[in-house]
């Protein structure tokens, strides 16, 4: 309060964490989940998102397609029989994840892992669209690659 005085504003740390309007804002979202349940899109939409994982996990760069829920992840590999790992400063991984931003997916490429976790509001179509765009991405790096070689 004192350094206040001195300069003539109320010093203080809000923003917008634990701020009034923000909390209101964040309060009326977590009814609206509520009411519309959207929880329980994880169950309905899962199996839908986890049938697309497996099946991209049968692509040549994919060592393994996993995932739980509406999260899944493909380990990008050298080698798919041996699942030889790319060494991660290739960024192998961040080029699929660039090829399917151009594809109009934002995705995440770590390591060797590409990381799908749509947001809770996606629906059956969506899905779809997102991973004809992932294999897209992925057929796109497995030809960068080659061309590398």
């Amino acid at each position: 309060m004192s350094a206040s005085d001195k300069i003539g504003i109320f010093g203080h740390g809000y923003t917008y964490t634990g701020h009034p309007v923000a909390a209101a804002v964040a309060l009326e979202a977590l009814k609206i989940y509520e009411e519309i349940d959207i929880v329980q899109r994880v169950p309905d939409l899962a199996p839908r998102l986890l049938a697309h994982v497996a099946r991209l996990g049968e692509h040549p760069l994919v060592g393994e397609g996993r995932g739980v829920g509406l999260i899944g992840g493909l380990e990008i590999v050298r080698d798919k029989s041996t699942r030889e790992s790319i060494a991660p400063a290739l960024g192998v991984a961040a080029h699929v994840a660039t090829c399917a931003r151009r594809r109009g997916v934002i995705t995440r490429g770590q390591n060797n892992t590409l990381m799908l976790c749509p947001p809770l509001i996606v629906t059956v179509s969506h899905i779809d669209e997102l991973f004809a765009a992932i294999e897209g991405a992925l057929d796109e790096t497995l030809a960068w690659l080659r061309n590398r070689a």
